[in-house]
């Protein structure tokens, strides 16, 4: 079923929820998505838009695609390892800026983790032939990371891996339907960075903090 965008000259339409999302989201916040002047349809929307953020990041947590990524291509690695040659990977070139250097120090910046612990994840995949130290091309004192050609061959192999498995997923979808999400997720991106929306927010959450015990 396609689902269409309501222009200020469309006619009014009424969604059976049910019928085009099976997920059913906390009742709490539909209806204080009614008390906000929802519909009884949008506010059981929002939860299961809610419902299905929750599913998508605890998969995200878990790492479950890397997960099944390593296991399916018999890989040697971990998650941690993947990580790691995925910091070092991630070194785009800018216009008219060399590529950064790659060191340990860099790598637990990109991970948020610490130092001592990307020292050794880095020393794995060095030791492993996933990558190798180097000198630094402005300081022969500092030791920098750069994949080596099984390294590389790894990142293209996990890029194709995640390229099919998402085009078979979505390759699914009918055309429209397809069109018209990726529009409204890139929509939907920005709500975090809505200021007016997020004070609205903040403001809510104070007065229920205030409230007497």
């Amino acid at each position: 079923m396609a689902l269409r965008i309501m222009t200020d000259a469309s006619p009014p339409l009424s969604y059976d929820l049910p019928m085009v999302c099976r997920t059913r989201g906390d009742q709490d916040l539909a209806e204080l998505a009614r008390a906000n002047g929802l519909s009884e349809t949008a506010a059981e929307a929002v939860a299961a838009i809610d419902a299905v953020m929750h599913k998508v990041r605890r998969s995200i947590q878990r790492r479950d695609f890397g997960r099944q990524m390593l296991e399916r291509m018999g890989s040697d690695l971990d998650i941690a390892h993947l990580d790691a040659i995925g910091a070092i990977a991630h070194n785009p070139v800018g216009n008219d800026q060399p590529a950064e250097e790659v060191t340990v120090g860099l790598i637990a910046e990109r991970l948020g983790i610490d130092p001592s612990r990307a020292s050794r994840v880095s020393a794995d995949i060095v030791e492993r032939g996933y990558a190798r130290r180097v000198a630094s091309q402005t300081d022969a004192r500092r030791i920098c990371l750069e994949l080596t050609p099984r390294g590389l061959r790894f990142v293209e192999a996990v890029r194709v891996s995640k390229w099919d498995l998402l085009s078979h997923a979505l390759g699914k979808w009918d055309e429209k339907d397809l069109v018209t999400f990726a529009a409204l997720l890139e929509r939907f991106s920005n709500w975090t960075t809505d200021n007016d929306a997020i004070s609205t927010s903040v403001e809510a959450a104070k007065r229920i903090l205030a409230e007497p015990e």
